[in-house]
C-alpha cells in the first residue's frame, strides 16, 4: 500500500510539472488572415468561412494534465465505496484514462486547424 501511495503522490507531481512547463511556454503570434471571397457567387459580398486557430497556451501537456487531474478525481470518488482503498487504484486508472482522452482531443483539434496559425 504504501507503494501505491507513493506512486501516485509521484505521478500527480510529474503531471503538475508537465502542466507548469506547458503553460510558461511563449505561444507563437497569429497569422492575420483576410477574407476570402466566396466563389460560387462573384461580388456577392459573402465570405468563405475560415477555421480559427488554437488558442494560445492551448498544448498538449495542458489537456494531457488537466484529463490526468480530472480522471484521477473522478477515479477517487468512484473508488470510495471500497473502504478507501478502492480509491487509491481506481484513482490511478481514471488518471491514465483522462490524460489519454486529453492528449486525443488535442491531437485532434490540431490536426483540424490550419497550418500556419
Amino acid at each position: 500500500m504504501t507503494r501505491t501511495v507513493l506512486g501516485s503522490v509521484i505521478a500527480v507531481l510529474l503531471i503538475v510539472g508537465s502542466g507548469g512547463v506547458a503553460v510558461a511556454a511563449p505561444a507563437p503570434a497569429p497569422v492575420p488572415v483576410a477574407p476570402v471571397q466566396a466563389p460560387d457567387v462573384p461580388g456577392s459580398g459573402a465570405v468563405a468561412p475560415i477555421a480559427a486557430c488554437m488558442a494560445p497556451g492551448d498544448s498538449i501537456e495542458l489537456r494531457a494534465g488537466l484529463g490526468a487531474a480530472l480522471g484521477t478525481a473522478i477515479g477517487a470518488i468512484t473508488g470510495l465505496p471500497l473502504f478507501f482503498i478502492g480509491a487509491i487504484p481506481f484513482g490511478i486508472i481514471g488518471g491514465v484514462i483522462g490524460a489519454m482522452v486529453g492528449s486525443t482531443t488535442y491531437a485532434q483539434d490540431a490536426w483540424r486547424a490550419p497550418k500556419g496559425c
